[in-house]
């Protein structure tokens, strides 16, 4: 084999004519460098002012530069600096281009742009005299002129997520991509709840580079629709009306195959694709973009072979002149998203490695490089960790591999052999792909599927030669006789496939729930394990990376996660509330947050990812301290992810939930004691069994005992309810934590009562700056003048309070003094 330098690459001749890179030499680990630059950058807990990290950058190059023996470090010092600059330089303005906080909560008018497919949620339970009534969510962009600015900010070209609440049939009908209308808008800086093992709202927003998040007001000003105006956005619109004129079957599910619009999956469908591990199928993102992209390569090269018949000269470029624009043309009508941009320039890198023959090293570092250029914050999303982990893992697999093959007598023989062969690499790349996602998907999904690998031999293929050509094919000739046979085609497999997947669910084969426990060591340990499995086989040791399926499952060996003490967690969960209390022999939750309009719910959303991430997969008890939607809705949630044994709530709610949820309830009724270990739970309210338990004032009231601490949680009660708790217990020793009486509304916490807890510790749970006005400043300095030290969790996010035996004073740990920049940065007070 004859070797060809002076590229500073090393390159082997393979005898066809075919230059094959196998090593890039000195651009791959600069490549590198700048990557971990970028990150680093993004990864600081405060940003620093850039002009003194960019001074002291050049100070540190020019003394390479000077120094004879470090001269040989310039490039990648050099590398280092503008990775390091480059990123500081992005969040920087990223944070900059939010609202200010002094204009929290403003009201503004301003010309606007739709630029997203509106989303419709059904409003239950309006009057019909007002016609059908619905919240629609948008993106929308303010259009430049003199109404962009007001109270001296710029809102030119600023992206806003809205909310048109309740909104008419009428508006419903003319509210679409692309439509321009003047608005009145009430206005607030982005900005989210902030938990343990939850998803990162804020930072998901900072990434989309939006401004501001709000509402609209009609009633401050009749809206007023400016007309639509052709591009891009309005040709998403119209292939979406298209699209669902023709009544294929499954339209929601072809609208978001291929305009990326997932408004229309309901929620059993969401859970559907979630559940057996296909949730990927219908989210636009590396697998659609590479399925546009090989099936363009594909036509491309069956058109290049009938080109080189015709003039007996195959032009090798057509097939990746065919898919560039193809891919570019896909991710422009899926809407652009973060993940779609991402695999085009993946596959832009790929198609070019091919061309020129670039190891695949070389091109997975520049892919890197080129992706964190343009989205230097993108390494906090998991698609990112998830596209290009599955990317490495196929690399691992299949790169330098060469099979031997023995002699094949016919050519029947030849071709089953082949069929073989690729099989065995279809179920080669399916475990490489489920051995190195199961990491991430512990760690940002709380939860792995178990056949899903399974599942996606099938669906993959399925989506990739059957739905999404005939899908495109569809859009594409939608306007000719070929069009609807193509989407009612397309449709009718989709229905075929979610059928094939629901069968799938009932095996009891799908997702299942589990948190990632392993301490930091405990992961590198694991993530080499599976490094080893993916390697050739034959490679010493390789055999020690079945451990990492031991390091993964260990909390099904043995129970991970215990606390060594008494936990309580308030959970930020806006207006509402939720409490989490772990001792080593009993866990238990003091109400599950709220469920909105919309589907949210705080159980499946916060307090299930909170408990399955801290390595725990029941709950002994769910405490419902009464039926308010802010502290029941998210009951459902947490019953669907987590092992619940028992439910306990006051009068009539404990036997509803009996029924709803087919668990074992109980009351709470004042005066019960139970003891669990070490933790005793003592009922001080309500008095009678018979309460409706939908009133603030049959709240379950419970104080807690752990070795002498006290914690007491007294749910919505109010000043009425609390002067006879204080008569009926006279004598209660002070405690040590309170959770404050209806997120620390006026009409609650009366003197009486405070003087009677005299608490150490309370804590408010109430939503940021909201309209309820919690906790009222009249209760806060009631609280402090006692003594107390206060924390809110509109404030400093999810609270934790750790007390373990033979110390003195509990540890308080709260979310957002340990989360990314721009958590820290908000830790601003109501």
């Amino acid at each position: 084999m004859d070797t060809l330098q002076g590229t500073g690459n090393l390159y082997a001749d393979t005898g066809q004519g075919a230059r094959v890179c196998f090593a890039p030499g000195l651009p791959l680990p600069l490549l590198w460098i700048y990557a971990l630059s970028v990150v680093l950058a993004g990864s600081l807990p405060h940003l620093p002012p850039l002009p003194p990290v960019g001074i002291a950058g050049v100070v540190i190059c020019l003394v390479c530069l000077a120094a004879p023996g470090c001269r040989r470090l310039l490039p990648a010092v050099l590398v280092a600096v503008v990775g390091f600059n480059w990123g500081l330089w992005h969040n920087h303005q990223a944070m900059e281009r939010r609202l200010p906080m002094s204009a929290y909560g403003q009201d503004f008018t301003l010309d606007v742009e739709v630029v997203s497919l509106p989303q419709v949620r059904e409003e239950p339970g309006r009057s019909a005299t007002t016609g059908t009534s619905a919240s629609l969510r948008f993106t929308a962009q303010v259009l430049a002129g003199q109404d962009a600015e007001s109270d001296g900010l710029d809102f030119a070209g600023e992206l806003l997520d809205l909310t048109w609440y309740r909104a008419p049939a009428d508006i419903q009908a003319q509210l679409r991509c692309g439509s321009r209308w003047r608005l009145a808008l009430r206005l607030k800086r982005p900005r989210g709840s902030v938990n343990p093992h939850g998803f990162d709202y804020e930072g998901w927003l900072l990434r989309r580079g939006i401004y501001a998040t709000g509402y609209v007001r009609p009633r401050d000003l009749p809206p007023r629709n400016l007309g639509a105006v052709p591009g891009l956005a309005a040709l998403r619109q119209h292939l979406k009306d298209t699209l669902w004129a023709q009544h294929p079957r499954r339209p929601e599910l072809l609208s978001a195959l291929l305009l990326g619009d997932r408004s229309g999956l309901s929620r059993a469908d969401r859970q559907l694709l979630q559940r057996t591990g296909t949730a990927h199928l219908l989210a636009i993102s590396g697998l659609h973009v590479g399925l546009v992209a090989g099936c363009l390569l594909l036509l491309g090269g069956v058109l290049g072979r009938l080109w080189g018949i015709w003039r007996g000269c195959s032009p090798t470029y057509l097939p990746a002149a065919l898919a560039v624009p193809g891919c570019f043309v896909y991710t422009l009508l899926a809407g652009a998203p973060l993940s779609a941009q991402r695999a085009l320039v993946m596959v832009c890198v790929l198609l070019f490695a091919w061309r020129w023959r670039l190891a695949p090293g070389f091109a997975f570092a520049l892919a890197l490089a080129i992706v964190l250029t343009l989205q230097p914050l993108a390494f906090y999303s998991a698609g990112f960790w998830l596209s290009f982990v599955a990317v490495a893992a196929l690399l691992l697999s299949f790169t330098n591999r060469v099979r031997i093959r023995a002699g094949a007598d016919s050519p029947a023989s030849m071709v089953l052999a082949g069929a073989r062969a690729r099989g065995a690499d279809l179920l080669r790349s399916q475990w490489a792909i489920f051995l190195a996602l199961l990491l991430p998907s512990l760690f940002f999904f709380s939860g792995f599927s178990a056949g899903g690998a399974l599942v996606n031999l099938i669906a993959i293929p399925w989506v990739g030669l059957l739905i999404l050509p005939s899908l495109l094919c569809g859009a594409l000739l939608v306007t000719t006789p070929l069009g609807p046979p193509c989407l009612a085609f397309a449709g009718w497999q989709l229905d075929l496939l979610m059928d094939m997947l629901a069968k799938t669910q009932a095996l009891h084969i799908a997702w299942q729930s589990e948190g990632l426990v392993l301490a930091i060591p405990g992961i590198l340990c694991a993530a080499g394990s599976a490094l080893l499995l993916l390697m050739p086989r034959g490679l010493p040791g390789r055999g020690l990376g079945w451990l990492f399926f031991a390091a993964v499952l260990l909390p099904w060996i043995r129970p991970a996660g215990e606390p060594a003490g008494l936990q309580v967690t308030a959970l930020d969960v806006g207006q509402g509330l939720a409490v989490v209390v772990r001792t080593p022999e009993y866990q238990l939750a003091y109400d599950t947050g709220p469920r909105s309009a919309t589907g949210w719910s705080a159980g499946s959303a916060v307090v299930a990812p909170y408990l399955l991430g801290e390595g725990s997969r029941d709950l002994d008890s769910v405490i419902v301290s009464h039926a308010d939607l802010d502290h029941a809705g998210g009951l459902d949630g947490v019953m669907a992810l987590l092992d619940v044994e028992r439910i306990v709530a006051p009068g009539e709610l404990a036997a509803r939930y009996g029924h709803d949820f087919l668990r074992p309830t109980e009351r709470c009724i004042g005066g019960g004691v139970e003891n669990h270990g070490a933790l005793q739970v003592r009922w001080l309210w309500p008095r009678s069994a018979a309460v409706s338990g939908a009133e603030n004032d049959d709240s379950c009231v419970a104080l807690l005992n752990w070795h002498g601490v006290r914690i007491l949680l007294a749910g919505d009660i109010s000043a009425a309810a609390e002067r006879q708790i204080v008569h009926l217990y006279p004598d209660l020793p002070p405690v040590d934590l309170l959770v404050a009486p209806h997120h620390g509304s006026r009409s609650s916490s009366s003197p009486a009562f405070v003087r009677w807890a005299h608490p150490d510790y309370v804590v408010f749970s109430a939503g940021f700056r909201h309209h309820f006005g919690h906790p009222h400043a009249e209760i806060v300095a009631r609280y402090r003048a006692a003594g107390a030290h206060l924390l809110n969790t509109a404030a400093s996010g999810a609270v934790k309070i750790v007390w373990r035996p033979g110390q003195l004073s509990p540890v308080v740990n709260v979310a957002r003094d340990s989360g990314p920049f721009w958590i820290r940065a908000s830790n601003d007070l109501p």
